[in-house]
């Protein structure tokens, strides 16, 4: 029985992101970070793509062509910038697993931070 006061939480569906290029979405999510595409939707003009990044859960883009790229440093949101988007953060099954995405963004050159461990995830 669920007490809806507190429902009980399986993860994340999907979060939905903006991207002026599926293409290079596609290359980026499927074949750098190697997560499946497993859906594509027309959503009115605009594609919309999913991504797993684990069962039940993806993550979502719709193609708007024209948007605006943000290039200021992920990390931690600057206050005085235009709002956007910081970061997205996945769990991996464990640390040699993320040291080898890291090495794998590096090689496919991406901008890749220091690992971060916030010690309670």
């Amino acid at each position: 029985m669920t007490d809806s006061a507190n429902p009980r939480w399986r993860g994340i569906n999907h979060l939905a992101l903006v991207t002026p290029d599926m293409d290079a979405t596609v290359r980026f999510y499927d074949g750098v970070l190697g997560m499946r595409l497993v859906a594509t939707v027309m959503a009115g003009p605009m594609r919309h793509y999913f991504f797993e990044t684990a069962p039940g859960n993806t993550v979502a883009f719709f193609e708007v062509k024209g948007a605006e790229n943000f290039t200021a440093p992920a990390g931690i949101p600057d206050r005085l910038r235009k709002a956007q988007f910081d970061h997205l953060s996945f769990n991996l099954a464990d640390e040699q697993g993320l040291l080898d995405l890291q090495r794998r963004l590096k090689e496919a050159g991406c901008e890749v931070t220091d690992v971060v461990d916030h010690g309670f995830v």
